[in-house]
C-alpha cells in the first residue's frame, strides 16, 4: 500500500464509466485492441474497465469469475467508493456488476476473497480493510477496522459483521485472511503509521478469529516494540504496513519499514513467536519494507520495497534512485540469505515526473514474478537460483486525459482464466496476458 504522503490522484466521483476512445475495424472488435499510448512488451491486452469512474483505486483480489478492486479517497478527500465487483467470466469484456459499500470519509484499499466452511458459515468470504480519509475533516468521526461481506453471490453481496477499531483512531491499512486446516479462520489487521506516531504500546497488528464471521473477536495483539523515530535513509520511521499469511496460516509475515520483514510463528494463533527479521539495510539505505511472498516452494522470500525517495539517502547503499525487489533464500525460514535484486531502469534513475518503484509482487509457475510497479505498470521478471534477474516484458496503460502518467498498485496472477488483472488508480482495471508462457 502507498505511503501516509502520497499525494492522492484527482477525480471526481461519476457514474460514467470512464474509457478510452480507440478506432476499431470491423474485422477487429474494440474490446481486443489496446488504447493508444499502452505499452505492451511482451504481453497482449486482453480487456479494459473504467469501473465506476470515481478514479482512486486501490489493490485487487480475484475469485472466480470476479475481480474486487479497492478504491481510495479521491481529490476531495470524501471517500466512500467502496470495492468495485466485476465480472470477468468473459475477461475481454470485463463487467462492473457490484460493490461493497464503506462508509463514507472512508477509505477501503484493500481487499481479499476466499472460500470458508466452519460451522458458522459455509460459502465465500470478502474481508476489507477500512481506514480514515485523512484530510476529510471527519477523520475522528470515523470507526475503522474490518468488514466482512458474504459473496457468495458476488452480484448480491451481504455485509455478514466488523471489526472495529476505536473510533478516529488508524485503521488496517493491509489485511490478509486465511482458512487453517484446523478450521479456524483468521484475519490479519496491519496498521500502517501507528508505531511511528505513538511510542506508547498501541498495538501495530492485530489477529482476528472470523470462524464465526458475523461476530469475529480479536485472537491476540502484536507489535515489534520498535523506537519509531530510529529509521534509517531518506523516511527515517519505523512502522508496520502489511501482513500476509504463509504455511496455510501457521506462519505471518508483518513488512516493517526500515525495521525488517519480521517472519512469526502462529501455530498457536493467540501467542505469535518471531521466527526471524529480515532488514533490507544493509545494502539498502532506505530500509522500507511494503509487502512480501515466497517462491520456489517457499524457498525464497520476495521483498518490495516501495522506496518512494529517488534522491540519494544518507548512508552507503549499492541502490540508487527509486525502489527495488529484494529476493532472499528462504530456504532456512531462521536465517534468510540474501540472493539478489531486481529493478526496472526508471527505477534505477532520479526521475521525478511521476513514481516508478514497486509495489506488490505475485508469483506463477515458480520463478516467473509480475510486480506492480506505479508508473512502470505491470513487470514481468525471472531470476536465476545465483540471483541473476532479467526482466521479460512490461504492460504500462496509456497516460491519463490530463497527460500524467499511470501509477499501478494491484496485480494479481490469475490461474483460472491465464491472465493478468492489474488495478491502476485513475483508470481502474487492466487485464492482459503474458507472451509464450502458456498455462501457469
Amino acid at each position: 500500500m502507498g505511503r501516509y504522503w502520497s499525494v492522492l490522484l484527482g477525480g471526481l466521483f461519476s457514474l460514467v464509466l470512464l474509457g478510452f476512445a480507440v478506432s476499431a475495424s470491423p474485422a477487429e472488435p474494440e474490446s481486443v485492441r489496446p488504447p493508444a499510448g499502452t505499452v505492451l512488451d511482451n504481453f497482449t491486452f486482453v480487456g479494459h474497465s473504467g469501473l465506476d469512474g470515481f478514479g482512486d483505486y486501490g489493490d485487487l483480489a480475484v475469485h472466480g469469475d470476479f475481480a474486487y478492486v479497492g478504491s481510495r479517497c479521491a481529490a476531495a478527500h470524501q471517500g466512500g467508493d467502496g470495492v468495485q465487483v466485476v465480472d470477468i467470466a468473459h475477461p475481454q469484456r470485463p463487467r462492473l456488476v457490484g460493490k461493497l459499500p464503506n462508509p463514507a470519509f472512508t477509505r477501503a484499499e484493500d481487499v481479499t476473497v476466499l472460500d470458508v466452511r466452519t460451522p458458522s458459515f459455509t460459502g465465500t468470504l470478502a474481508v476489507v480493510g477500512i481506514q480514515a480519509c485523512f484530510d476529510s475533516g471527519h477523520e475522528q468521526e470515523v470507526v475503522p477496522g474490518v468488514r466482512i461481506f458474504d459473496v457468495t453471490d458476488p452480484v448480491h453481496p451481504a455485509l455478514l459483521g466488523h471489526w472495529d477499531l476505536p473510533q478516529g483512531s488508524i485503521g488496517c491499512h493491509e489485511i490478509d485472511a486465511v482458512r487453517r486446516a484446523d478450521g479456524k479462520v483468521l484475519i490479519a489487521c496491519a496498521r500502517n503509521l501507528v508505531d511511528h506516531q505513538n511510542n506508547n504500546g498501541t498495538t501495530a497488528l492485530h489477529l482476528i478469529d472470523a470462524t464465526n464471521p458475523v461476530s469475529p473477536s480479536t485472537r491476540a495483539d502484536w507489535s515489534l516494540n520498535v523506537d519509531p523515530g530510529q529509521g534509517v535513509g531518506c523516511s527515517a520511521v519505523q512502522f508496520a504496513h502489511s501482513a500476509r499469511f504463509e504455511d496455510g496460516g501457521n506462519s505471518l509475515y508483518v513488512s516493517y519499514w526500515d525495521a525488517g520483514t519480521v517472519h512469526l510463528d502462529i501455530s498457536k494463533p493467540a501467542a505469535p513467536a518471531v521466527v526471524s527479521d529480515t532488514k533490507i539495510t544493509p545494502p539498502d539505505e532506505d530500509g522500507d519494507n511494503h509487502s512480501m511472498t515466497l517462491a520456489h516452494g517457499g524457498q525464497w522470500l520476495i521483498i518490495n520495497t516501495e522506496d518512494t525517495s529517488p534522491a540519494d539517502c544518507p548512508g552507503n547503499s549499492a541502490f540508487g534512485g527509486w525502489g527495488e525487489i529484494h529476493v532472499y533464500d528462504n530456504s532456512n525460514p531462521k536465517q534468510p540469505v540474501f540472493l539478489g535484486t531486481f529493478s526496472t531502469s526508471d527505477s534505477r534513475s532520479t526521475r521525478t515526473d511521476r513514481e516508478f518503484t514497486d509495489h506488490n509482487t505475485e508469483v506463477a509457475a515458480h520463478d516467473q514474478f509480475f510486480s506492480s510497479w506505479y508508473s512502470d505498470g505491470i513487470v514481468w521478471w525471472t531470476m536465476t537460483g545465483r540471483g541473476v534477474s532479467t526482466q521479460r516484458g512490461q504492460f504500462v496503460p496509456p497516460p491519463n486525459s490530463d497527460g500524467s502518467l499511470p501509477e499501478v498498485w494491484g496485480v494479481y496472477v490469475d490461474k483460472i482464466h491465464n491472465v493478468i488483472l492489474a488495478s491502476d488508480m485513475a483508470s481502474g482495471l487492466w487485464i492482459i496476458k503474458p507472451d509464450r508462457l502458456g498455462t501457469f
